[in-house]
Formats: C-alpha cells, sequence, structure tokens
C-alpha cells in the first residue's frame, strides 16, 4: 500500500505541475491592420493595364511583420487591408516602415475609389480615373 501511496503521489504531482507550466504559456501572435501613411502612383491609366502602386505602410513594434494583402471589390470601390502579423511576448518599442507594391488592373472605364484600411477602421483613400 505504502508503494501505491507513493506512485499516486508521484503522478499527482507532475500532473499538478505540468498544468501549471502550460498556464504559464503565453502564446504572443496576433494579426492586425497595418497603418498605410501613402499611396503613390499614377491617378489615370487605361483600361486593362497593370499599374504599380506603391503602398507605405508602418507598423506598431518590433515584433511586426508585413504578412499579405486581402482586398474585396464592389464594382468601383475597392477595399484594401494590409495584414501584419505580430509574433513575440517582448517587442522593441519602435515604429518599422515599409512598402509594398499593390497591382491594379481595371478592366472597365471610369473612377475607381481605393481604400486602404487603417487599423481604427477608417480609410485612407485614392482616386484612380480609367479610360
Amino acid at each position: 500500500m505504502n508503494k501505491s501511496f507513493i506512485l499516486i503521489f508521484f503522478v499527482i504531482t507532475i500532473l499538478i505541475f505540468s498544468n501549471c507550466s502550460k498556464r504559464q504559456e503565453k502564446i504572443c501572435l496576433s494579426h492586425t491592420t497595418a497603418k498605410v501613411t501613402n499611396v503613390s502612383g499614377p491617378n489615370n491609366v487605361l483600361v486593362n493595364q497593370e499599374t504599380d502602386l506603391t503602398v507605405e505602410y508602418y507598423l506598431d513594434n518590433g515584433c511586426g511583420k508585413f504578412e499579405g494583402l486581402e482586398s474585396t471589390s464592389n464594382d468601383y470601390n475597392i477595399k484594401i487591408s494590409l495584414i501584419a502579423k505580430y509574433e513575440g511576448c517582448v517587442c522593441t518599442d519602435i515604429l518599422l516602415g515599409g512598402q509594398i507594391v499593390y497591382k491594379f488592373k481595371p478592366l472597365k472605364t471610369g473612377v475607381y475609389y481605393l481604400n486602404f484600411l487603417q487599423p481604427d477602421k477608417t480609410y485612407l483613400s485614392d482616386t484612380i480615373t480609367v479610360n
């Protein structure tokens, strides 16, 4: 009986410490929208002509990196999000600037509104006329 008591005590002790270590683990990973500061490129383009727009952005701290673009189109209104990935629990307190190229290829003539989502849910907008 003494051996079984020691075995049970040992198993319970291991379970308690393994649960404590699991609760203490922090997963420091998040995805958010990067702050777009400027969009540059031509304001007039031809239909079916691919145009490069340079999009400047910044990230909130040293743990951030550019992850990708998401866009949705509703006819002439295009909503674009620059997705930032923040990985790490202890990050340097600096703003990281960067730029990417957004390829725009209109399929019909008209005025297009490119709306870049900001972290505060507002938009930085750019207008392109397509002839």
